[in-house]
C-alpha cells in the first residue's frame, strides 16, 4: 500500500500494526517484517526509527523489512514526513524482542 490518502478534516496519524507491542520475533538472520496503518498523509514518506534511530530509508509503502538487528529488547516507532521534511506524525512506540540462536544456547533453534 502506497502514502498519499485523499486529504480530509483529520490530521494525519500512523500507528505499528506488526510487530505487536512485547512480541518476541525468531529470527536467526535479524529480519522484522513491520506493518503500519496511516491516516490522512497525502504526499507523506514513513521513517522507522529503531531505538530512537532512523533504521531505514524513507519510504511510500507501509509494508516495510528491516535486516540484520541485534538480539535483544527493541524500541520502534514510525514517524510521517511531509514534503517539506517535517514531522507529521509519529507513531506510539512498540517494544520488541528479537530472538537470534547462539553458540551459548547449542539445543536452541530459531526459525
Amino acid at each position: 500500500m502506497l502514502l498519499g490518502f485523499a486529504g480530509g478534516a483529520a490530521a494525519a496519524s500512523v500507528a505499528i500494526v506488526a510487530p505487536a507491542q512485547d512480541e518476541t520475533i525468531h529470527d536467526n538472520s535479524g529480519n522484522v517484517s513491520v506493518s503500519v496503518e496511516v491516516d490522512d498523509a497525502p504526499g507523506a514518506k514513513l521513517r522507522l526509527l529503531l531505538d530512537g534511530r532512523s533504521a531505514a530509508p524513507e519510504a511510500d509503502g507501509t509494508e516495510l523489512r528491516l535486516e540484520n538487528i541485534d538480539r535483544g529488547a527493541h524500541s520502534l516507532q514510525a514517524e510521517l514526513i511531509g514534503p517539506d521534511g517535517n514531522v507529521l506524525a509519529a507513531s506510539a512506540p512498540v517494544t520488541f524482542y528479537l530472538w537470534r540462536a547462539s553458540r551459548l544456547f547449542p539445543n536452541r533453534h530459531g526459525n
